[in-house]
């Protein structure tokens, strides 16, 4: 319906300090209203909905050491295409953050059908450098 839109949305993120068998736990919750179709690669709103849905999207993971952090995220989408089903992003990821400039991520992430090819998944790696 639109090539433009906008999301909305809270998060919550909290650490734990010991709280695996002593190792430090990390989570993350947010809420998005979106209206977005495949995050808004293929628009916003469709032909089925074309209004704001509230979403889930949550991270958790577990410090191995101190600088390698292991664990899973999940995104929910809507389905506002009768054409194409969307289907929940998930991934599992190690990443190795050695200092607060540098961050290696390594993943394996599950896409789900975007719009007509199914079964998209595939490893992902990111390196990020800040200053």
């Amino acid at each position: 319906k639109h090539d433009r839109g906008i999301d909305f949305y809270v998060a919550a993120t909290k650490l734990h300090l010991a709280a695996a068998a002593g190792h430090n736990l990390l989570w993350n919750a947010t809420f998005r209203a979106t209206k977005a179709n495949q995050m808004g690669l293929l628009g916003f709103g469709g032909d089925i909905n074309d209004h704001y849905q509230l979403r889930f999207e949550g991270s958790t993971g577990v410090f191995l050491k101190d600088d390698l952090l292991a664990g899973i995220e999940y995104r929910a989408k809507p389905n506002n295409l009768s054409a194409f089903r969307e289907e929940p992003f998930k991934d599992l990821f190690l990443a190795y953050v050695p200092n607060k400039h540098i961050a290696v991520t390594a993943a394996w992430a599950q896409l789900g059908q975007i719009a007509n090819r199914r079964n998209q998944e595939g490893a992902y790696l990111s390196l990020q450098l800040s200053y």
